[in-house]
């Protein structure tokens, strides 16, 4: 009888031993590699080794943190390989999202420099020209709501209520000490546990500013001690402590003075280590997912025996994806019923209200979504901050929006180096300011050789249920066009002809989808061309000849925008049409002819409608075919000589290049016009593009022996150009090498390189 009651007290001690034996999961940080504890997690769940406490740092926190909120780990390789997560490692926002409506007429400028307004009677200017971030938070921003949120509801904000207990660590860089997370905001405390210097913006908890969690404790074992107190520990190391820094390895150096060196040890008796030190994989090396996991997984099942031996106890893959999904059927539906603005002031609480126009309407995910986007696309909008939180009386998330203001004032540098005409220097100066509407005014001044520029404009943006704004602008420049295309031009070269405008603009713009908008409005202008009226005359004695015009004009455009890249696109579309009734006075003065017969006038009024297509396919992996259309009717009548006709005539322009150098032969008072443009992308920044363009004029503008204009009869002529070049698109600006060839011009074959920006202001007519 003793024997089998002794018998039976060691099953029942083995059984409860077995059953009462915790394992925790504790995940370093080490940015791509932390992919690997997925791996881990795998092979454990598979094998039936349960994880009962799980801590991370930095992406530890992230893994262990999606874990916690009931992700599976096939789930977790999902999420890591989407376009989602890319985005939040670049910042960039999803093409889809892209609120074109709200995005300012692009500057030619790749440095701003901001400055802040403290008081307005002694204008006291404060400037911030470092950025405080290389990635923008903004889609980071709203995308740990629809993760965290329903998980962090359920818990009620205890990270010990969630699928796995959770602990996370950040840095709070001003105490010099680590910020453990064991309740809160789950998205906060991930957030600023993966803020990494520099890289992240910090975030603000309680007042504290926080970031990485690995500058103070990279491992958290200590927490997983202190706060689960396991029988059973598994760490998973990706990183190791900074190595003695070269005298020129800046990074390093950096690196070395604000990380605290981490114990990343772990005692046999406490637990198994598994270390990951494979120098292939860099640290933002976020494509290699299946290849990290596959780390990781082999890890565990290269010693999966010797962990079964240690932890007895088994849940079986089955018994966890069960309670996964029990816990996860338990989570509220994110539906949104109130919007709870803060950081601004009443009348910028009621613009921002009204761009999201539900009040206590209840919202989707995907309405959310949409209008915080539109949001953060006002260039007078520095962040915004969601928090979604869950509110029992009603069963919806109130949605609390921390909304951050730019700055008022910011000066813009830019302007393109060119190995030709078109050397560009641009400064602008702006001025936004947010009240119950969102205000804007700008002063832009470009100087070069081929173009001088000054633009006026203001911008009033009124928020409502359908948005709209009203835009103002003055716009004095003159274009310089040179004959040739030489590789380096020479400073003497006198220029074939110059046209300067002035000119005043009003317009109403409303939205069209997420991509697209629409705009009317009016315009006056004088216009001023100088000009010689065959080149091919000139003597020393030849004089310019002058034409001169007054017009007004109606118009109208619609356009629908996702291009990734303003001078070489290789992503996205750009659909535009434009009409409008143009009319006005010429006036022609010759100084070749008796001055009693010098100047002539007319009027002309006329219709100009343009349609324009440009879209890019991805065929594979790093090829990409681009599309081009572009059709122009235009009811205007013949000038009063050929080469005026021409110069007034609308211009076939795809490219940089041909945008500054001007060509008589692919000019036109209708066209129709098609394009190709393969490109082949090297590196995710460097690409080849070739672009090839076939223009056909209905009736081409031809010359008379006495100068005058006629058409020629329909389709006689039609006139090819191809381009190559060796684009590398920087995060500020755009560099290019080309090769441009044209069927028709005084040089047909031209070499060229940009760096920068080549953008002027729209002509009158155009």
């Amino acid at each position: 009888m003793k024997k089998v009651t002794f018998i039976l007290c060691f099953v029942f001690c083995g059984t409860f031993i077995s059953m009462a034996q915790k394992v925790g999961l504790v995940l370093s940080g080490g940015g791509a590699k932390g992919i690997s504890h997925i791996g881990i997690i795998k092979a454990l769940e598979e094998n039936g080794i349960p994880i009962d406490y799980v801590a991370g740092t930095s992406m530890g926190a992230i893994v262990g943190g999606m874990y916690a909120m009931g992700y599976s780990p096939d789930e977790m390789i999902q999420i890591i390989k989407s376009g989602d997560f890319k985005h939040w490692l670049t910042g960039e926002v999803e093409p889809d999202y892209n609120y074109y409506y709200r995005n300012a007429d692009p500057k030619p400028s790749f440095v701003e420099i901001p400055f802040k307004i403290h008081t307005l009677d002694s204008i006291k200017l404060k400037s911030a020209f470092l950025p405080t971030s290389i990635i923008s938070p903004r889609q980071m921003n709203y995308a740990f709501v629809p993760l965290c949120a329903p998980a962090n509801a359920l818990a009620g904000g205890d990270f010990d209520k969630l699928f796995i207990p959770f602990r996370c660590v950040a840095s709070d860089i001003y105490n010099k000490e680590a910020v453990i997370f064991r309740y809160g905001v789950l998205g906060d405390a991930i957030r600023a546990s993966m803020s990494y210097p520099f890289m992240f913006r910090p975030v603000v908890i309680d007042g504290k500013l926080l970031f990485d969690g690995g500058i103070f404790n990279n491992f958290p074992v200590d927490v997983m001690r202190a706060d689960f107190k396991p029988d059973f520990m598994i760490g998973s190391v990706v990183a190791r402590n900074p190595r003695k820094p070269d005298e020129r390895d800046i990074l390093m150096q950096i690196q070395n003075m604000i990380m605290t060196k981490t114990d990343y040890s772990m005692s046999k008796k406490e637990g198994m280590l598994f270390r990951f030190h494979n120098t292939n994989f860099k640290l933002f090396d976020f494509s290699r997912v299946d290849e990290l996991v596959k780390m990781g997984y082999d890890s565990i099942m290269a010693h999966i025996e010797e962990i079964k031996a240690r932890v007895p106890r088994r849940t079986s893959a089955e018994e966890v994806a069960e309670k996964r999904k029990a816990f996860r059927d338990r989570y509220p539906e994110l539906k949104f019923q109130r919007v709870i603005v803060e950081g601004v002031d009443s009348l910028q609480k009621k613009y921002v209200e009204q761009v999201f126009h539900y009040h206590n309407d209840v919202f989707s995910l995907k309405e959310f979504k949409e209008a915080y986007f539109k949001l953060i696309a006002d260039d007078k909008i520095l962040e915004v901050i969601p928090h979604a939180t869950f509110n029992s009386a009603t069963g919806n998330f109130d949605l609390h929006l921390n909304v951050k203001i730019q700055d008022h004032l910011k000066v813009l540098l830019g302007g393109n180096v060119s190995s030709s005409t078109s050397n560009q220097a641009y400064f602008g100066l702006s001025y936004q300011n947010l009240t119950n509407y969102a205000q804007s005014a700008n002063i832009d001044a470009q100087f070069g050789k081929m173009y001088n520029g000054l633009g006026l404009g203001t911008r009033i943006e009124i928020p409502s249920q359908r948005s709209w704004y009203v835009k103002a602008g003055v716009v004095l420049h003159k274009f310089d066009y040179f004959e040739g295309g030489q590789l380096f031009y020479n400073d003497n070269r006198t220029a074939n002809f110059t046209q300067s405008e002035v000119y005043g603009k009003l317009s109403v713009g409303f939205p069209l989808s997420m991509k697209g908008r629409m705009e009317f409005g009016v315009g006056y202008g004088f216009l001023t061309n100088d000009y010689y009226l065959n080149r091919l005359l000139v003597t020393t004695s030849t004089k310019e000849d002058e034409s001169n015009f007054s017009l007004g004009s109606v118009f109208g455009r619609i356009e629908n925008y996702t291009l990734n890249n303003v001078m070489y696109p290789t992503k996205g579309y750009n659909r535009s049409i434009s009409l409008q009734l143009i009319g006005g006075d010429e006036t022609y003065k010759s100084s070749n002819v008796p001055t009693n017969d010098n100047v002539t006038e007319s009027s002309d009024l006329w219709v100009q409608c343009r349609a324009k297509t440009d879209q890019y396919f991805q065929l594979w992996p790093r090829f990409t075919l681009g599309t081009y259309g572009e059709l122009m009717f235009s009811t205007r009548k013949l000038l009063q000589n050929y080469t005026i006709s021409v110069i007034e005539a609308p211009a076939f322009q795809p490219t940089p290049y041909t945008r500054t150098a001007f060509n008589e032969a692919f000019c036109a008072n209708k066209f129709a016009a098609i394009g190709l443009k393969p490109i082949y992308s090297l590196t995710k920044d460097l690409h080849v593009r070739g672009e090839m363009y076939w223009f056909l004029p209905y009736r081409t503008i031809t010359r008379n022996t006495d100068n005058t204009a006629y058409y020629s009869n329909p389709f006689q002529s039609s006139h090819f150009i191809a381009e190559t070049s060796l684009v590398y698109n920087f995060k500020i600006a755009s560099a290019g090498i080309f090769l441009n060839y044209s069927s028709t011009a005084v040089s047909r074959l031209n070499l060229g390189l940009n760096i920068g920006f080549l953008l002027f202001n729209p002509k009158f007519t155009e």
